[in-house]
């Protein structure tokens, strides 16, 4: 919104500047109240580039003068002016067309800011026509949360399994994720905006064609993670020398939004996460086993 300031001397200083091209150093005025519903928003130019338009209730193009929801100028548009701010017609300058330089760095309310010029005929009160910092609109709570799910990286792993070396058919191969961490995940923030993972479950392909299963976050071994190979790899390719299966696992997450520690309830943001697959050579013997009995 824009912070508007008594200036009925500096308006005239304002429009000679622009008409001859030069900068007037002005001290900043006296603040007072708005214009009602009037705000200033960036709209694409005919040569690419945003450009800066004021609107007031009733505009229909973010431009064109408006007046009460009827599209119908409550106002005369004459010479520079190009919008209503009831039956004063107005035009402005955003930024205005003093030199940066000497803008009231004083009192601007952020680094963001602009100084903006307004000129409002006629103005009966003495505050339609003003100089003003405007603070462009940030992005929005959602735009920042979709930036830390961005910046979220899940942790490099390797597929490990015991047995060691081998897994044998008919026996529990146990399966779990190594050097991954077993705690969240925390991206870097945006504005204040953090996104962060939570460990859920592992999806793990033991390569057998078997299909893929879900299991715990298994971070270390344990048998919360197993899978039984019904049959050998001899028939694989080989992986340094030994016919292996190729074995996958992968990492979900659970996300959670926070702004500043506070908890985000936003709709339609991403809400788990999920690692590249990693992939590993899984060889598999089996094991004759030969009875004899007693004479």
């Amino acid at each position: 919104m824009l912070t508007w300031l008594r200036t009925r001397t500096a308006a005239v200083l304002v429009v000679l500047a622009a008409m001859l091209g030069g900068a007037v150093v002005v001290a900043a005025p006296a603040a007072a109240d708005p214009p009602p519903g009037c705000t200033v928003v960036q709209v694409p130019g005919p040569d690419g580039k945003l450009k800066f338009v004021v609107t007031c209730p009733g505009d229909d193009d973010g431009g064109s003068p408006g007046g009460g929801g009827d599209n119908t100028p409550t106002c005369t548009l004459t010479g520079l002016a190009t919008y209503c701010v009831g039956t004063s017609a107005c035009w402005a300058n955003v930024p205005s067309a003093l030199d940066p330089s000497t803008w009231p760095e004083e009192t601007r309310p952020s680094p963001e800011a602009i100084y903006t010029f307004q000129y409002c005929d006629p103005d009966p009160t003495g505050t339609l026509t003003t100089w003003s910092w405007y603070e462009p609109p940030g992005p929005s709570l959602q735009e920042l949360a979709q930036r830390a799910y961005g910046r979220l990286a899940t942790p490099a792993f390797t597929v490990a399994f015991n047995p060691p070396g081998e897994a044998i058919v008919g026996l529990p191969t146990w399966f779990w994720a190594d050097a991954a961490t077993a705690g969240e995940i925390v991206g870097d923030s945006a504005l204040g905006v953090v996104a962060i993972g939570a460990p859920d479950h592992l999806e793990v392909d033991p390569g057998d064609g078997s299909g893929t299963f879900t299991c715990p976050f298994a971070v270390t071994s344990g048998s919360d993670c197993s899978h039984e190979y019904t049959r050998s790899s001899a028939r694989e390719p080989a992986a340094h020398g030994v016919p292996s299966y190729t074995a996958r696992i992968r990492l979900v997450y659970d996300v959670r939004y926070e702004n500043a520690g506070t908890r985000l309830t936003i709709p339609g943001l991403p809400d788990t996460l999920t690692s590249p697959w990693v992939a590993g050579a899984v060889p598999v013997a089996e094991v004759q086993t030969l009875v004899t009995s007693g004479s």
